[in-house]
């Protein structure tokens, strides 16, 4: 009898250890789901610019409309899946991002594709932190590392591949493909949930849905205003309006968060030296790596000419070098502490950057391969370190709020750095090529946004013919320097930008490795006392 007792006990936990790993598996597809659907759209955008005939400056919208969506409500949702149940709140997540990626599929215009957009980034925001809480649940301390280093290591995977796969759906099928291919995914992970997870009782502790609003809305106004101000003028009344309603309802959320006693977003996280610096340093390099990713995406297409699929494959540099450098990064931090690597991989990406403005000129990707895949080492060293440094000095009771925070932080500077980019390359390309009509003389000046649409239909189309009727082909040459030129402004910016932002970050990060000393609330090993 005891021996039959003993043997249902090893089966019933057998079946316990197999449900784990499924539900890892699950929880992983999701998140790379996202990573996939996020960033593939880079490449794809030159095709949608093209087929929806757009100035070049509403393409960092597309991009954008996710970010803004995804930054404004990521605290929110960790916090609501906290409160209300995570397993019924990564559901709805799902659903609500596969639905958003059925929309972009269908999208008939770029009003339509935006709004499809900014329902994935919300699906996302409630998917994303529920995702990684259920996975952290379901092991203990024993086997937690290895699990969630799996997760971490195929989620880096399918985000460096993104472009690439991105690019092959394009090329092959259709842009739409890149929405379709999470219809079958997202489906296979709600049964799953369902299956395998237990249906748990939905909570009704309180939840702070008032804040993620304002988040939403201050920033949004700021980079409409920032984005449009070519188009509007920075002196006009619009521009100015938008720039005043951002700053009060910016303002607003900071002094509504510090009076709250549980805030989705706790800035008095970033009084605390180890997580402000390190949250810094993730900042700024997301600030810059988003806008140079997808202007770079634009150029290799409209200047070089080169397809969807070979852009996201010259694209790889950028992303599978911080894949197989990430975990060097641990280990330089894990013996050294944050302030050497971070250095190094900050004065890669800064210089990388730079380097690229200086080399964009020659038109010739050959130039560019050594500098981007520098920029890659570079993130590779800069990303753990960062954010293993930040994380270790955040009070164990804190740290569900502090990835809330600097995810939130992360993505509102990846939005702002491609608003600038944006702002920037289309102010210098559109002063560019209205100076070389009216030297040329035979396009009137009216006609800049049409040329400035053109471009890229008239590099992919043999022999300039896709130029409309009245440009004649011969500028073709001297309008792609202008956009190189516009690119290039942009890509010194984002250089300078990086490096001004890093180095006071750098300055501060605790100069020592984290089993040398620790912060208030954990032992000598960075571990909770």
């Amino acid at each position: 009898m005891r021996n039959a007792i003993q043997g249902a006990e090893v089966r019933r936990t057998d079946v316990d250890s197999r449900r784990r790993w499924w539900i890892l598996g699950t929880m992983t597809a999701a998140r790379a789901m996202v990573a996939i659907d996020a960033l593939a759209v880079l490449v794809a955008l030159p095709v949608l610019q093209r087929e929806f005939d757009v100035p070049y400056t509403d393409l960092p919208w597309i991009v954008n409309s996710f970010l803004l969506s995804y930054a404004g409500l990521v605290a929110l949702g960790g916090r609501a899946g906290d409160a209300l149940g995570r397993v019924w709140v990564f559901r709805a997540g799902v659903l609500v991002f596969v639905a958003g990626s059925v929309a972009g599929g269908l999208a008939q215009s770029l009003g339509w594709l935006l709004a499809a957009r900014v329902a994935q980034g919300a699906g996302a925001a409630f998917l994303r932190p529920t995702a990684e809480a259920i996975t952290v649940a379901q092991f203990g301390r024993h086997e937690r590392g290895r699990a969630m280093g799996i997760a971490s290591s195929v989620s880096t995977f399918f985000y460096g591949s993104a472009p690439l796969v991105g690019g092959a759906l394009t090329t092959t099928f259709s842009w739409r493909a890149i929405f379709f291919l999470t219809l079958p995914v997202g489906m296979a992970c709600v049964a799953a949930v369902h299956m395998l997870l237990p249906r748990a009782e939905r909570a009704h502790a309180p939840v702070d849905w008032r804040s993620a609003p304002l988040l939403v809305g201050g920033l949004g106004c700021v980079l409409i205003a920032v984005m449009k101000a070519r188009d509007w003028a920075w002196a006009s009344p619009t521009v100015l309006g938008l720039l005043a309603a951002g700053v009060l309802l910016l303002g607003t959320l900071v002094r509504r968060e510090l009076r709250l006693a549980e805030p989705i977003i706790q800035l008095r996280l970033f009084a605390l030296r180890g997580f402000g610096s390190g949250t810094g340093v993730l900042a700024a390099v997301r600030f810059s790596y988003i806008g140079f990713s997808v202007f770079s995406v634009v150029w290799l297409q409209d200047v070089l000419g080169l397809t969807a699929v070979e852009a996201g494959l010259l694209l790889l540099p950028l992303t599978l070098p911080s894949v197989l450098v990430g975990p060097v990064g641990g280990m330089l931090y894990d013996r050294l502490g944050a302030p050497l690597p971070v250095a190094v991989g900050g004065a890669l990406v800064a210089g990388g950057m730079t380097a690229t403005a200086v080399a964009l000129p020659h038109q010739s990707y050959p130039w560019l391969l050594p500098l981007w895949t520098a920029m890659g080492v570079g993130i590779g060293l800069v990303s753990i370190p960062a954010f293993s440094e930040a994380y270790n000095s955040t009070p164990p009771d804190l740290r569900s709020q502090a990835s809330g925070v600097l995810e939130t932080t992360r993505e509102v500077c990846a939005a702002l750095g491609l608003a600038v980019m944006g702002m920037l390359v289309a102010h210098v390309q559109g002063a560019r090529i209205l100076e070389l009509i009216r030297q040329d003389g035979r396009i009137p000046p009216d006609r800049l946004p049409e040329v400035e649409r053109s471009i890229g239909r008239a590099v992919a189309s043999p022999e300039g013919s896709g130029l409309p009727a009245g440009i004649p082909a011969d500028l073709l040459p001297a309008l792609k320097e202008a956009v190189t030129d516009a690119v290039s402004t942009g890509f010194y910016t984002l250089g300078a930008i990086t490096l001004l932002a890093m180095l006071p970050a750098v300055l501060l990060l605790p100069r020592r490795p984290p089993g040398r000393s620790a912060e208030p609330g954990e032992d000598g090993a960075g571990r909770p006392a």
